[in-house]
Order: structure tokens, then C-alpha cells, then sequence
């Protein structure tokens, strides 16, 4: 699923505000990224073929020797270019998981036309916790306590995070070879097993940017350089040797299986010490392998004055920007072209900072200046350097500009300079404390949180009485006294089923209630007591939404518990699963036949067409009918029924923000026509083209829609006129039903009581009925299969999941009505 962010890409300048009435032009930019590579080593041609498939940009990647992952792209016309570069961020630690940051570095510079760069983007350092062995499970999970690491890690290593990868641009010198460099944005150190009490800068840094060597290494890596060597492995190898990061220190691998290499760009490999972040002189690893030693950031490079040094949090993977810069010299930061003809300009600032009444300088809150160094013997590290800077407010007189600062007299900046560091010191010691304290409780959510701490005390009836809020639905003011509220002791939970989109699943049995059967099995969903009112708000919409319906194909709501904390939505217990693992368990395979027919697959796809058509009439909107969000009854015999089981998405329409452009809404973009994910129409017919692709994923037997195809793409193919071609052995008449949903006008496409209708035809035609379904042997590596909890999860080691689900729809909460 894609993002409303990635469908609707505003210009840069507009986002700075322009004035009403002048035009926006914006003028050409070109983004490179680490085209989705990952780890110590950088991208491939096709790599980055595929990443710029739809962009502007074209560039070669070396397969081999030094330039092997770089990116070499030409200057298309000669112009002043305003080039920005991100460091990555290193990797996090074990028990360490606040995230180092990159250098942020923009400068301006006149290239021809011809003229070409070679780029080399960071890439995110390796975290202790994103791979790795079942003897590293009990570390990540934190059930090592922390007066047992010392005894541990005497005789273990392993735990911190790989330093990030610098991002270079630079230039080579065609008849010597030299490399030139234009512009080094420093990676961030990698964290450490667990957190420092008093930890040093592990951030990229701007100044000073140092000697171009490679950083100190000891038991963890030093992040690389600009032109050095290194014969240790875990070293981040330097630019002239190709940029590679280090790989984890040997006692690492051996003992744990702890395998946590550096960023591409230079960071350095960890151990139970973070790797050192790669830069134009890379960052220092700590000699000793001690719990608390973050690697430090690697130093940028800039062939003029800095202008800004920005950290942004959770940076990820590097990154630069390239734009053609117009030429403004009254501008603090940046201007954009409103009427070149007339000259006419715009000046414009950076993110988080607003546009002076004079129209030329930048606003900020602070800013933050190098001052200079010193050097220490911490935690026996050899000629340690410490960067000290000043944060000094901002005011008129003060540009980013380090020139300006000549214009302040010497003794005044050396006064302020003491005492705002010993305000800084004392502001520190106050934030020490507070995230500290932070720690503390976000340890005890934890506890309190967990599955099984929330099953023993519901069992013990430990609960907390709250008050009965009043909440706005449809435009009417409803109470919880509006839902059928069910007494407390009535409800028995059995045994956790899953983790939905709220929290755990719990299978219970409810006993004694007029009108049901004595001992009812049911399915009880389960909002935590710890939770955002955003939360609260959403679990009683989804509750009010369900319990409006009264319908055989819609799964039923039995009634909720709301009156006490933690709050219960008890739902039917639907046995049978998703109809989408339903239909893929039952393919049939060579030498072994599908128990189900043609017959059986038309009867499930009538249910649901059922409760879609009663939808209709309801005039509600699902928006995610898709096989996922249909359970069954029960998986064999003739009182199997499908049901619609989920409305996460029709709930989110009670948002009032939903609609608007650029929000972050997850859209099940292959189940979607071309007006809902273009211009968030969604109207009834909506539905029935959702139910075209619903029933050609059970005529496919459970095949990932649009084989092969990203959601980009997807939306391409789509806009254009291009629609799924049948599944095997599909009959015409059913293919014919799906194409019918599948129009491109809205209004051509038919109600759900036509396809009601149209089903039926199929199921009384003999030639439709008696098609044998196609054989599957292989399953193709495009489909994910959903990850279930299995009966014996008690005794069972955390599952390894290698490979991130790319669906949204393929999570949990598709199962969290049903038994696994």
C-alpha cells in the first residue's frame, strides 16, 4: 500500500508558502537515493534501474573495482546547483534504541554542462536486532536483565549497532585519476549494546572535518575516511577503497552469531561497542568492548562556509538532492523564479525555519556553531577528540553564515559562550533525569501491555472502573449505552488468538445470555488500558459500525464491555479463517486433488456479493472488500459461510482528516479504482470494482493480484486502461462478471444485485460449473503468506522474519476474529 504523500508530490517551494496569486516554478531536482540497497555494500545497476524507472535521473553504476555502488550521473546543462547530502543514520544496539542521526550539508556550485559526479549515498548501518540467531532472541527481547550483562559480555561480545555510511560527491580528475571532493555529509555512530548514562556525540558532524583519515578502531570498527587504508575487517574501508562498510568483529560472529555490519559509505562494523560513522574522516570506535560505547559520527567536508548543520531525527538512509539554484544573492538560504522574464524572485528557508519580515533572512529558533575541540583519555580511548558547540539564540545580527560571526566582538562570544554551555550542562541534567524517568515507565507499559500479564489479571478480574464518555458519531451524539453492553463475569478468555490493530485477540466463551446458546464461543477483541484517545475513539466507532449491521454474511457483533477498563468488543468466532489462506490451503496439486469444486468457490463468492449488496442498500462503504477481510464459518460441511469480517477502513471514514490531501492513510491500492487512489472518490461502486479483484483472487485460488507489479505500477497499469488478464481454467462467464466491475466510468459499472443476479447465471450453467480448477505446484515469489500464531507458541522461539510484508492487508487483524 502506498501513502495519500506519495500520490499527491507538492513543489518544494509552494511548500514554503507562496503568496496567493503569484505562480510557482519550480525549478529542476534531481534525488538520488540508495536505490533500495542495503548494508555494507552498495547498489547495483539494475538496482538503481528500477529505482529511477519513473524519475528524471539516469545514472551508471560501476559493477566492479573501487567505484563498484557508486553513481555516476552527468550534468545536463551547465547552471548554478544547490547540492544537499544526507548521512545515514548508524544502527541501534541490542538494548540501545535511540537512533544516531547524519550530517545535513547544502551548498551552491557552478558545473557544465557535460560534466560528470559520481555519488555515493550512505546507507543505514546494520541494527543488533534486524537478523540474526535464536541464541540472540532472549538480548532483543530484553529478557537479559542488565546486572547480568556484565558476566555475560566477559565472555560474549555482540549486541551494537554498525556506523552509518557517509554520502559523497565529489569528482575525478580524468587524466591523473584524482578524486576532488565537493561535498561529505558525515554518518552517525552507531549505538551500543545498551544506553551510556553519559553518553558522548554520536551524531555527523560539519566541523572540524579533520585530516581525511580513517577513524580508530578496536574491538568495534572506525568508520572510513576519505583517502586511507585499513587491513581490519571491521574497519569502515575508506572512499579510495571503495566505501564498503566493516563487518562485525570476529567474537561477535563466533560466540552469538551476531552479524552487524557497517553502512555502505565507510561505517564501521560493530561489536558489542557501535561502529564508528563513516565521513570525509571517519568516526572512532572505542578501544575496549564495553556495553556503553557508541561509535561517534564520522566529520563532513565542505568546499566553502557551512551554511546550515541540521539533524534530523530517524534520518534512515542517506540521501542527496541536486536542484539548479537561482541566482540571489541577497537570500539567507534559497529563492525560487516567479517571472524570469522580469527577474522577479522569491526568497524561501529551510524546514522548521520561517521568512523574515525583510523577505531576504531566515528565522530559527537556535543555532548551532563549532567552537572547537579538545582531547581526552575516556574509558582508556586513545587522543579522544570532543566536539564542543554552542547553541546561541537567534537574533537579527546573527546569520548562518560562520563569516557573520566577525562582525561580534571576540570577548563577548567567549563570555556568552561560558555561560550558555553552563546553561546547556544544567539543561542536561534535567533531561537526564526526565528520560530516565521515561524509561522507567515505558518499561512498565510494557509489563503492562504484555499478553500475558493482560490474561492473569483479567482472569483475576484486576480491573479499573472508568467514567462513561460521551463521543460524536454520524453527526449525533452517542454514549457506550448505546452498544448492548454484557456483563463482565459472563465472559471466560480462553487463550490469545492474535494481535490486532488495537491489541491481543483473545478466544473466550460466553456463558448464560438471553437469546444465545449456553456456551458460546466468541471472539473478544481487547483495547489496552494504556492507550491514546485516538485509540478509544477509533475501537468504539468500529464497535458502533459492526453492531448497526444484522445480516448472515456480515460478521455479527454480540455485544461489548465497556463500562470497565480494560474495554472488550466480543465478536462470533468465525473457525473457518480468511477465505484467502482457506482457498490457497485447498489447491490442488499434482496426485492430490482439491476437495473443493467450481461449484464451492461460486457459493462463497455469492456470500459475499450477499453482504456487499446489503451494504449497498444501507448505503454504507466498505472500502476494503478484499479476500482478507472475508472469514468462514467453518472450513468444511455444508454449513460454511463466508462473512465480511473487518472494517478498519470504513471506520477511518468518520475521520475528519481522512480526505485530506497528503495524509497518511494506507490504501489497499490493488484493490482500488483509478478515482479512489487519484482523488479519494469512494462511492458504492467503489466496492463492486474491490469485488472484481476479490473474485478473481478466489478464482485464482489465492494468487496476489496483478502478478508481479508494485503498487506504482499498479496505478499506472491501471489509469491507463490496463486490466488482470483471467486466472487458469477461469470460465468466460465469470471473467466476463469481473471485467464488468472493473469499468473504467463508475457508472457503468453494475449493483451488487446484478452481480447477485449474474453469479446465479454461472451456477446454473453446466459448462461454468464442471471447469476443474487449474493444478498449483508453485507457489510464485511475489506472494507473501501471512504469518499466524501457532497452538504452540508457548514453547516456540520468536519467528525470523526476513522479509518485511509489503501489504498492509496481509497483517493480523485479517485473522483476529477467527480461530488459527
Amino acid at each position: 500500500c502506498v501513502t495519500w504523500d506519495h500520490l499527491c508530490d507538492l513543489s518544494y517551494n509552494c511548500l514554503f508558502g507562496e503568496d496567493e496569486g503569484e505562480t510557482c516554478k519550480e525549478p529542476p531536482m534531481y534525488r538520488f537515493t540508495t536505490c533500495g540497497a542495503k548494508g555494507p555494500y552498495g547498489p547495483t545497476q539494475s538496482q538503481c534501474d528500477t529505482e529511477y524507472k519513473y524519475k528524471t535521473v539516469a545514472v551508471k553504476v560501476p559493477g566492479e573495482g573501487p567505484l563498484q555502488g557508486i553513481q555516476i550521473w552527468t550534468i545536463p546543462e551547465t547552471e548554478v546547483y544547490s547540492i544537499s547530502a544526507y548521512g545515514a543514520s548508524g544502527g541501534v544496539g541490542a538494548k540501545n534504541t535511540e537512533q544516531s542521526q547524519g550530517a545535513y550539508i547544502k551548498e551552491k556550485f557552478n558545473l557544465t554542462a557535460g560534466e560528470k559526479l559520481y555519488i555515493l549515498v550512505g546507507q543505514e548501518g546494520e541494527s543488533a536486532c534486524s537478523k540474526g540467531t535464536r541464541l540472540i532472541a532472549p538480548y532483543c527481547e530484553g529478557k537479559v536483565p542488565d546486572d547480568v550483562d556484565e558476566k555475560r559480555f566477559s565472555e560474549v561480545a555482540g549486541g551494537g549497532g554498525g556506523g552509518g555510511g557517509a554520502s559523497y560527491i565529489f569528482k575525478v580528475n580524468e587524466a591523473t585519476g584524482e578524486y576532488i571532493p565537493l561535498i561529505v555529509a558525515g554518518g552517525g555512530g552507531g549505538k551500543a549494546y545498551r544506553q551510556s548514562a553519559d553518553p558522548f556525540f554520536p551524531h555527523g558532524i560539519v566541523k572540524p572535518q579533520g585530516k581525511g583519515t580513517n577513524g580508530l578502531t578496536g574491538f568495534a570498527g572506525g568508520g572510513g575516511g576519505w583517502n586511507d587504508t585499513t587491513k581490519q575487517l571491521q574497519g569502515g574501508r575508506s572512499l579510495v577503497e571503495g566505501g564498503h562498510g566493516g563487518m562485525a568483529c570476529s567474537e561477535a560472529i563466533t560466540s552469538l552469531g551476531w552479524s552487524t555490519a557497517g553502512g555502505f559509505g565507510g561505517g564501521g562494523g560493530a561489536c558489542t561497542a557501535g561502529g564508528g560513522g563513516g565521513g570525509y574522516t571517519g568516526g572512532d570506535a572505542y578501544n575496549t568492548n564495553n556495553l556503553e560505547a557508541d561509535g561517534f559520527g564520522g566529520s563532513s567536508y565542505m568546499s566553502q562556509d557551512v551554511l546550515y548543520q541540521v539533524y534530523l531525527p530517524g534520518i534512515g538512509d542517506g540521501e542527496v538532492l541536486i536542484e539548479v539554484s537561482m541566482h540571489c544573492d541577497e537570500c539567507e538560504y534559497e529563492c525560487y523564479d516567479l517571472d524570469p522574464k522580469n527577474k522577479k524572485y522569491k526568497c524561501a528557508c529551510p524546514p522548521g525555519e520561517e521568512l523574515g519580515e525583510d523577505g531576504r533572512s531566515c528565522l530559527r529558533e537556535f543555532h548551532v556553531i563549532y567552537l572547537f575541540t579538545i582531547t581526552a583519555d575516556h574509558h582508556k580511548m586513545k587522543a579522544r577528540q570532543v566536539y564542543i558547540f554552542v547553541i546561541l539564540p537567534s537574533v537579527s545580527f546573527l546569520s548562518p553564515k560562520l563569516s557573520c560571526i566577525s562582525d561580534i566582538s571576540v570577548l563577548a562570544a567567549v563570555i556568552s559562550s561560558i555561560v550558555l554551555f553552563a546553561l546547556i550542562m544544567a539543561i542536561l541534567a534535567v533531561v537526564f533525569v526526565y528520560r530516565r524517568k521515561q524509561k522507567q515507565l515505558k518499561e512498565a507499559r510494557q509489563e503492562i501491555q504484555s499478553p500475558e500479564y493482560q490474561l492473569s489479571k483479567l482472569r483475576n478480574h484486576t480491573i479499573i472502573t472508568d467514567y462513561n464518555p460521551n463521543y460524536t458519531f454520524g453527526g449525533s451524539q452517542v454514549t457506550l449505552n448505546d452498544l448492548h453492553e454484557i456483563p463482565r463475569d459472563k465472559l471466560s478468555l480462553l487463550r490469545p488468538l492474535g494481535q490486532g490493530a488495537f491489541g491481543e485477540v483473545y478466544e473466550g466463551m460466553l456463558k448464560s445470555m438471553p437469546g444465545e446458546k449456553p456456551h458460546l464461543p466468541v471472539a473478544v477483541k481487547t483495547l489496552p488500558e494504556l492507550c491514546s484517545e485516538q485509540d478509544e475513539m477509533d475501537f468504539l466507532m468500529e464497535a458502533l459500525i459492526i453492531s448497526k449491521f444484522d445480516h448472515p454474511n456480515i460478521v455479527r457483533c454480540i455485544g461489548v464491555c465497556f463500562k470497565q477498563s480494560p474495554r472488550f468488543l466480543i465478536l462470533e468466532l468465525m473457525s473457518g479463517g480468511n477465505l484467502k489462506n482457506f482457498v490457497r490451503e485447498h489447491r490442488p496439486k499434482t496426485g492430490h486433488p482439491s476437495k473443493l469444486t467450481m461449484m464451492d468457490l461460486l457459493e462463497l463468492a455469492k456470500d459475499v456479493a450477499r453482504g456487499c449488496h446489503y451494504l449497498e442498500e444501507n448505503h454504507f462503504i466498505h472500502r476494503d472488500i478484499a479476500c482478507r477481510n472475508i472469514l468462514l464459518t467453518t472450513k468444511t460441511g455444508a454449513d460454511r459461510m463466508a462473512k465480511i469480517g473487518d472494517f478498519g477502513m470504513a471506520r477511518d471514514i468518520y475521520r475528519s482528516n481522512y480526505y485530506r490531501k497528503g495524509g497518511r492513510a494506507m490504501l489497499p491500492v490493488k484493490w482500488m479504482p483509478p478515482e479512489a487512489f487519484l482523488d479519494g472518490v469512494f462511492t458504492t461502486k467503489t466496492d463492486v470494482w474491490s469485488f472484481g479483484v476479490l473474485l478473481w483472487e478466489v478464482m485464482s485460488l489465492g494468487y496476489m493480484p496483478y502478478p508481479g507489479k508494485s503498487n506504482q505500477e499498479v496505478m499506472q497499469f491501471v489509469t491507463e486502461g490496463g486490466r488482470m488478464d483471467p486466472p487458469r481454467n477461469c470460465p468466460g462467464p465469470v471473467y466476463r462478471i469481473m471485467t464488468q466491475c472493473w469499468q473504467q466510468n463508475p457508472e457503468d459499472r453494475p449493483c451488487f444485485s446484478t452481480v447477485l443476479e449474474r453469479l446465479g447465471y454461472c451456477t446454473q450453467d453446466p459448462d461454468v460449473i464442471n471447469t476443474s480448477l487449474p493444478v498449483c505446484d508453485l507457489v510464485p515469489e511475489e506472494e507473501n503468506h501471512t504469518i499466524v500464531r501457532p497452538d504452540n507458541h508457548q514453547n516456540l522461539t520468536p519467528l525470523q522474519v526476513h522479509r518485511p510484508l509489503t501489504d498492509p492487508a496481509e497483517t493480523a487483524e485479517a485473522q483476529t476474529t477467527a480461530a488459527p
